[in-house]
This record gives structure tokens, sequence and C-alpha cells, in this order.
């Protein structure tokens, strides 16, 4: 029995070898990081249906890592294991300016 799409919309998704990072709305972001790459694409409780229209949002490759943006939020991940020093996540007010 289907309860959802889990699978998210291409556009919504940066990845890189060992990380992966969906962007569901403009304030919500899916951070998964696996040291083997491989990833999981079931529908979860939290998330049964990923399969949404891409949010205005941003992605722009740094070194390893990525920083995205959208009208609520900015993260700064380095595309290692996830860690105080490297990610980060700010809020900000609702602008249309950042992107």
């Amino acid at each position: 029995m289907s309860y959802g799409d889990p699978l998210p919309t291409p556009e919504s998704v940066i990845s890189g070898k060992q990380y992966r990072l969906t962007v569901l709305t403009p304030g919500l972001v899916r951070l998964e990081y696996s040291p083997d790459g491989e990833f999981e694409d079931r529908a979860s409780t939290f998330a049964v249906n990923r399969r949404l229209s891409k949010p205005e949002c941003r992605f722009k490759v740094v070194g390893d890592g990525v920083e995205l943006v959208t009208e609520r939020m900015r993260v700064f991940y380095d595309g290692k294991a996830f860690s105080p020093s490297g990610l980060h996540v700010v809020l900000v007010k609702k602008s249309k300016s950042l992107l």
C-alpha cells in the first residue's frame, strides 16, 4: 500500500558523494549524510510525500560543500559528516531579495 510519493522532485535536490539536501518548502530542508553514499528513499512518518513543486531556491557549490538559500533560510554545509562547525542554518525574514 502506498501512502505518498517519497521520491523528491529532482530539481529540489543537491547532492555530493556522501550528502543529499532536499528542499521541501522554503522553510524545510531534508539533510542527509551517508559515509557510503547510500540514502533512504522510503516514506517516513514525517515526510510521506516529498514530490512537491520546487520551491524558489538557489544552490551554490562551495569547495566540497554547498550553500543553499531560500526566502526563509540559508544553509551552509561543508560536505562532511554533520558537525557544529560544518553545518549552519540561519533563519531569515521572508524576503525575495536573498535569491
